[in-house]
């Protein structure tokens, strides 16, 4: 089934522009089919570039998201997925995930009363099955041995060998490898992301890498205005700004702040700012709401810095227009 692309992602195209939608595969449960966020804003460049790497334009089916935390990296790859009908298995990885636990495992159950052990394929061998996407989030944080073990799946030929059984699964066509991470595969040098790794140039070579950031400060009040849309104005504003500045000032960036402000964590601090207003005798609910969505548990330096820059911007709205 074919659809308009300006339908199906709400940005500006010609209605002569389509994409083909998928059905759904027969057998496969509906947790495996991200649902649509109404919400979300397609940055124009990525969007064609993530329809070619799904449909078949791309050098490469193997796709790293590098960005800091909360921009959407994970996020675009699952609302490309609902909305063009594929189906996606993810893993969030870390030091202690291993090869196995992507391709699967024996499991113990019953049968006629009898307990036997049965294989049962991980999220990676799913996906080369059936023609899906796997989503490994983090993978730079999985040890560079575990990491280069994924190679043959990485490679044109996209095949694997299960070690426990012997067999050779290739890839479905339509296959995809989708993996985010935070550094690029560089290792961490400003102290940002513990658990950071420094991967093999043979492993990050077959990837495609696209730069995923933050939204726009006028995609981001857009949002809000949806989100939260009775938060007023004069608070959106500031904000807005206190976001820029963090970001700015990001340790990963060079800078001395260790606070992250995502445009995950803003649209949740608008959101509780504004229901926040119903608490009665609460005298500054975007402040508060500040303060549980971000700031509480930092070090007490960059605490003060925030709060005096959240201060600062409220009591001083012409400042934000900087």
């Amino acid at each position: 089934m074919q659809e308009k692309i300006s339908k199906l992602f709400g940005v500006p195209a010609p209605d002569a522009a389509t994409v083909p939608v998928r059905d759904a595969i027969n057998g496969l449960p509906a947790e495996v089919y991200p649902e649509q966020d109404k919400n979300y804003v397609f940055d124009p460049l990525l969007l064609k570039k993530m329809i070619r790497f799904f449909l078949g334009g791309a050098a490469r089916r193997n796709l790293l998201f590098i960005g800091e935390p909360g921009v959407g990296k994970s996020s675009l790859a699952l609302e490309m997925a609902s909305r063009l009908g594929w189906p996606v298995w993810s893993l969030a990885c870390s030091g202690k995930t291993r090869f196995a636990h992507m391709i699967g495992s024996y499991r113990l159950s019953i049968k006629d009363g009898a307990s036997i052990t049965v294989w049962e394929d991980g999220p990676l061998l799913n996906a080369m099955r059936h023609g899906g996407v796997f989503l490994a989030n983090e993978i730079t944080r999985l040890d560079a041995g575990e990491q280069m073990n994924l190679a043959e799946v990485l490679d044109a030929s996209g095949t694997i060998t299960v070690p426990d059984t012997g067999e050779v699964v290739k890839a479905h066509p339509m296959f995809r490898f989708i993996a985010t991470g935070n550094t690029g595969g560089y290792g961490d040098t400003a102290g940002a992301y513990p658990g950071e790794r420094a991967s093999s140039l043979a492993f990050l070579d077959r990837f495609q890498k696209f730069q995923v950031d933050h939204l726009s400060a006028e995609q981001e009040m857009a949002l809000i205005g949806k989100v939260a849309p009775k938060l007023p104005e004069i608070l959106v504003k500031p904000m807005l700004k206190l976001a820029e500045e963090i970001r700015k000032n990001f340790i990963g960036r060079g800078g001395n702040l260790r606070v992250v402000l995502s445009t995950r964590s803003l649209l949740v601090w608008a959101r509780e700012a504004e229901s926040y207003a119903l608490i009665n005798g609460l005298k500054d609910p975007a402040r508060e709401a500040l303060l549980d969505t971000v700031v509480n548990g930092t070090p007490d330096e960059e605490r003060k810095t925030v709060l005096e820059l959240w201060d600062f911007w409220v009591a001083n709205p012409s400042a934000t227009k900087t």
